[in-house]
């Protein structure tokens, strides 16, 4: 016998060996479930389900039944006679759809990074050890528990042209009075002051409850090398409260981009222009007003997906940095 017949008849039988040994797999069975873990799936179930059925209903089933409206035209009598995607087509070619987008990104890009620096800045001035430290968490919460109509008249009387606070206190300084709720290239800057005020007092929470969780020891072995305050707030401090500072970030990109009550409580309809509308204004202005309801079901369609992109890019961002 040659050396590749005896070759070939070693491999066969190798083969033959493996075929005959059967692989041993090991199976474990899962326990039954005894009658007192059958009992508590049971009533957390049930304690559950009145949830799900609010979210099935008030949320999910609505959330549809807009995607399927967005495509008809929609009527004020809840009546439609037409499946296209005219309103999309219309949407993409509406004048007042873009300046509300542009409105709308200029209040994300002002707002949010603004008011997350300076609820950081407040949440570490109430971190430290200082006189009136209660009663100063007390005002700065106020926005939080204040009626947005009364916030609006407050910052009414405080823009005002004629006879507002502002203007009262920049006359001393010889500056003539500025149309803050009137002039177009102010408008949005008022706007802006009015969403980062009301948005403070949250983000301050979460940001001194993110600030009370680093360890004391770290700051006490910091003092002991002798790192400087400045030092100490971007090699600590910030590292560690990236995971916080992505959270109130998101928080803060879906706020803003869903603003309305203070454009809709602080103009009347007929002023409320390309220079201040929002998109969800503009979805108002369309299902309540003009009685187009498939139409303002395509803007909320495109506000939802501006959202969520966003909010994926933001994700994404996060687990790149392992935060999220």
């Amino acid at each position: 016998m040659s050396l590749a017949d005896s070759v070939s008849v070693a491999i066969k039988q190798q083969k033959t060996r493996a075929a005959d040994v059967k692989p041993t797999t090991k199976t474990s069975a899962r326990p039954a479930l005894t009658r007192l873990e059958r009992a508590e799936r049971f009533w957390g179930w049930l304690m559950v389900l009145p949830l799900l059925i609010g979210l099935l209903v008030f949320y999910f089933i609505p959330f549809l039944q807009n995607i399927f409206y967005s495509f008809t035209d929609l009527d004020q009598f809840m009546n439609w006679s037409t499946f296209n995607v005219n309103n999309y087509l219309d949407l993409f070619s509406d004048d007042d759809f873009y300046a509300a987008i542009a409105n709308t990104l200029f209040y994300v890009v002002v707002c949010v990074p603004v008011s997350l620096t300076l609820s950081l800045l407040l949440a570490i001035g109430l971190n430290q050890n200082i006189l009136g430290k209660a009663l100063f968490r007390t005002l700065l919460f106020l926005p939080a528990v204040t009626m947005p109509a009364a916030v609006a008249m407050v910052w009414q009387w405080l823009f005002n042209k004629d006879f507002g606070l502002i203007n009262y206190l920049l006359h001393f300084f010889g500056v003539s009075a500025v149309g803050w709720l009137s002039d177009p290239d102010i408008v949005r800057i008022s706007v802006s002051v009015i969403i980062i005020w009301s948005s403070l007092a949250l983000k301050i929470i979460i940001l001194l409850a993110g600030l009370q969780s680093i360890p004391r020891s770290i700051y006490e072995a910091a003092d002991i090398d002798g790192i400087s305050t400045l030092r100490r707030f971007f090699c600590l401090t910030l590292p560690m409260m990236v995971p916080t500072l992505f959270f109130v970030s998101v928080m803060s990109f879906i706020e803003v981009l869903q603003i309305f009550d203070v454009v809709f409580l602080m103009f009347d309809r007929s002023m409320v222009e390309s220079d201040t509308m929002t998109i969800t204004y503009l979805f108002y202005k369309n299902a309540f007003y003009l009685q187009q309801k498939g139409y303002a079901s395509a803007i909320t369609v495109v506000l939802f997906i501006v959202t969520m992109l966003i909010t994926l890019v933001q994700m994404a961002i996060g687990k790149r940095l392992k935060v999220a």
